[in-house]
């Protein structure tokens, strides 16, 4: 498949625009990734949250089993410290929670920032150079099939901008309606600049 124009300064601006776009998907894509990185850091809370509070329900729980193998006392004591272990348990779960909050913003805000932009790339650029490749390759293809300057300069004449049109003839209608074959060939050649290809590619 012909990516680029045979024409030079078609093709110039075609790479000049393809390098564009690329630059501006890297630096969407490291943008999206270092806010992410950024949110995520605020997650640093919730993680010291969970380890304090796993530390304090694991240390509660070990003098809750020390003083719960006292005699006859032990049940009795045991019980608040079995709470306050049970509280311990709610600050670490409360940080992890915290954590899967973190982790939902920073991943749904980097996805927003990156697909919005990316997005509108793909329709402003990526689409029309991937609409040229596949008309150069289709017309490309019909030329080495047969068709003829004719047939072209019809397509020309439905399709071209007018300004296009009326720089090779005021009324270019009339030219391929006169048959004039150095006419007919210059509106062909309209078609063939749109598609990027060659006049010397018609026989």
């Amino acid at each position: 498949m012909v990516l680029y124009s045979d024409y030079p300064a078609a093709r110039t601006r075609q790479i000049i625009a393809d390098v564009v776009a690329i630059v501006v998907a890297v630096l969407v894509i490291t943008i999206a990734a270092s806010v992410a990185a950024a949110i995520r850091a605020l997650g640093g809370f919730g993680r010291d949250l969970e380890a304090a509070g796993l530390d304090f329900q694991s240390g509660l729980t070990d003098a809750a089993e020390s003083l719960g193998g006292i005699p006859l006392i032990g049940e009795g004591i045991r019980g608040p410290f079995d709470l306050a272990a049970d509280a311990g348990a709610s600050v670490a779960e409360a940080g992890r929670q915290q954590q899967a909050f973190v982790e939902l913003v920073a991943t749904t805000t980097g996805w927003l920032i990156a697909l919005l932009p990316l997005a509108l790339l793909t329709l402003v650029w990526l689409v029309p150079r991937i609409r040229f490749a596949v008309r150069s390759r289709r017309l490309r293809g019909m030329i080495a099939a047969g068709m003829t300057a004719d047939t072209l300069a019809v397509r020309a004449l439905s399709r071209a901008p007018l300004r296009e049109l009326v720089a090779v003839h005021p009324d270019p209608a009339s030219v391929w309606r006169s048959n004039d074959p150095v006419l007919v060939r210059r509106l062909a050649e309209v078609e063939l600049r749109r598609a990027g290809i060659r006049a010397s590619a018609l026989p």
